[in-house]
């Protein structure tokens, strides 16, 4: 019962932080060829990419450009990821494993690009 209700403020907390979990760049082009050897270059680069605020967990190539999702402050995720690599949108990761980040990819892409 106390881990119970021990979550439930957790999570209500987290809910009410106000922090961002999304951050897009303002020159967001959804045309993006996603094959060029530069995209891949970055997806690599930065797949992976842990620093003291923050962990990349997946990173992809989209048609909106290069969408990372982290683990940490998004804010200062975003300017370390757009500012050194041109990652276009940097997102809270949510649920686990790769499956479930693809999907929040195509969601994010979506919302971006809502004309794809």
């Amino acid at each position: 019962m106390r881990r119970a209700l021990a979550v439930g403020i957790l999570v209500l907390l987290l809910g009410c932080s106000g922090a961002p979990t999304t951050a897009t760049a303002p020159d967001l082009r959804c045309a993006q060829d996603q094959t060029t050897d530069a995209a891949k270059d970055v997806v690599e680069k930065v797949g992976g990419l842990r620093t003291d605020d923050v962990v990349v967990r997946l990173a992809r190539s989209t048609p909106a450009g290069i969408v990372a999702l982290v683990d940490g402050d998004v804010e200062r995720a975003y300017r370390l990821l757009h500012d050194r690599y041109g990652v276009a949108v940097v997102a809270q990761a949510e649920g686990d494993g790769v499956a479930d980040g693809l999907a929040q990819i195509e969601r994010l892409v979506r919302s971006s690009c809502p004309q794809r």
